[in-house]
Parts: C-alpha cells; sequence; structure tokens
C-alpha cells in the first residue's frame, strides 16, 4: 500500500507492506495472514471507501498465492489459514484458497460478520467472505501464558508450535501468532504495532504514527495496553524471539534485504 498524505503526516508509513507468513509442515501449507487478493487487484472497489486513502496499487504478482506458486506450490498446497485479524488487507486473500481451513478468534468473526456500526462494516468487506470460508473458530484463552503472554494452545488441526496470543484493541478479535520455527519463535503481531520505535522502552514514535494508532485502532486504550504487554516480552527475551509486525516497511527491508517495490 502507498497510504495518501503520509509521506509529510507519517513519514514512516509512506511505504506499507502486508506481511504474510507462510509455514511449511509435513501436513501441507499454513499461511499467517492472506493480504489482498487477486481479486481485490482486478477491482479495487471490493477493498471500500477506505482504499481511497490506504491507496492499494493493483499487482496481482504480489498476492499471496502468486508468491505460494512462484515457490513451486498450488494453492490447494495451503491447508489452513490463520488470521490475526479480518480487515481488508488481511482477509482479502481467503478467496484465493478456497479449500483451506480459516483459524480466527471467536471474537473477530462475530465483528467481521455481525459488525455493530459503520466503523465495522467498512472495515471488513463481505465480499471476502462470499465464497464460505471453511471457519476454525477459536475461543478464548485457557489462562495458559506464553513469554508472559495469554495464549491459546494445541489449536485443533494445527501444530503444537503455533499458538494464538490475544491481542485485542486494533479490532475486536486481533490476535497475534507465535511460530515455533525449530531456531526460536516468530511471533506475528499483525497490526499491534505499526513501526518497531513503539516497543522501545522511552516510548517514543515517530511522526505521525501516534495519531494514525487512535485513528486505526477500534479500542485505543486497549491497543496501548498490548503495545506495554509485548514491551514485556521483548524483556523476557534471551535470544530466541523475533517479533514482526505486519506494516512496518524497515522491518521488512531488515528481514528480507531489499526496500518495498
Amino acid at each position: 500500500m502507498h497510504p495518501r498524505f503520509t509521506s509529510l503526516i507519517v513519514p514512516h508509513m509512506d511505504r506499507v507492506p502486508c506481511l504474510c507468513l507462510l509455514v511449511e509442515t509435513d501436513d501441507g501449507l499454513i499461511l499467517v495472514d492472506a493480504g489482498f487478493g487477486t481479486q481485490d487487484m482486478e477491482d479495487t472497489s471490493r477493498l471500500g471507501a477506505g482504499n481511497l486513502i490506504l491507496n492499494t496499487r493493483p499487482d496481482a504478482e504480489q498476492t499471496a498465492v502468486r508468491q505460494v506458486e512462484r515457490l513451486g506450490y498450488g494453492r490447494e498446497d495451503v491447508r489452513h489459514i490463520i488470521c490475526t485479524h479480518l480487515d481488508r488487507d488481511h482477509a482479502g486473500g481467503l478467496g484465493d484458497f478456497p479449500h483451506a481451513r480459516v483459524h480466527v478468534t471467536a471474537d473477530e468473526h462475530d465483528a467481521a460478520l455481525n459488525p455493530r456500526d459503520a466503523r465495522e462494516r467498512e472495515r471488513y468487506r463481505s465480499c471476502h467472505f462470499a465464497h464460505g470460508p471453511d471457519w476454525a473458530i477459536v475461543e478464548g484463552s485457557r489462562g495458559e501464558e506464553w513469554y508472559g503472554l495469554e495464549c491459546v494452545r494445541d489449536l485443533p488441526e494445527l501444530p503444537h508450535g503455533i499458538l494464538l496470543i490475544p491481542l485485542a484493541g486494533h479490532t475486536r478479535g486481533h490476535c497475534g501468532v507465535a511460530v515455533d520455527s525449530g531456531d526460536g519463535w516468530i511471533l506475528h503481531c499483525g497490526d499491534a504495532y505499526y513501526v518497531k520505535e513503539e516497543l522501545r522502552e522511552d516510548g517514543r514514535t515517530p511522526l505521525g504514527v501516534a495519531g494514525f494508532r487512535r485513528i486505526a485502532h477500534c479500542d485505543y486504550k486497549r491497543a496501548m495496553e498490548q503495545v506495554e504487554r509485548l514491551k514485556e516480552v521483548l524483556k523476557r527475551d534471551t535470544g530466541g524471539l523475533t517479533l514482526i509486525a505486519s506494516h512496518d516497511q524497515f522491518e521488512y527491508r531488515n528481514l528480507f534485504g531489499k526496500p518495498l517495490d
């Protein structure tokens, strides 16, 4: 995405990735988030009025399904998709994997399919669910913890090394997804933070990001509590943990050694 006006107001977010994770297992592939879909790239009006600001530029080659295919897999090899939440830029690609089981928190599923207000009706696009996803609804934590955070373990049909971390605030049922890579843990934080500077101990964030958070989060106070929890996670880390977010272009560059296109 190339959000409008951000070069002046929020320069750290003038180019915004929609970062998905692809996990290879013995039983097929697992996607964490689905990004925008090929149908969205063919018709950006599917993304709603919010895209006037997000300014998504059509490029089907950047969609998850095209990138999976470039790795030599077929879309049917993606057996499961775990969504941090169901905003347009995270759930648009669900229709490209119609046979995948879609794992999402109960609160997020309810928010997307039964929106309470105009804001929720706009952010969740009914066209992204029109194909009838094979939902796997995840209830809340049973009191288990991971790095001091509440977590949901032993998700049905998923490997034991994949956990859901409730991080509500950006949306009603927003969550993180923790993956044991074998060399350490990766926590995909979704939209819990936008730039890594938010997790600094001094709490200083780049120009404009603090204001953007107030617009983007449905429950700002709760979202800021999640940022504080993530700071505590980093304090507990002894070197085997990587935190990533969906939309930090500098984090993307550091991870992959190249800037966004």
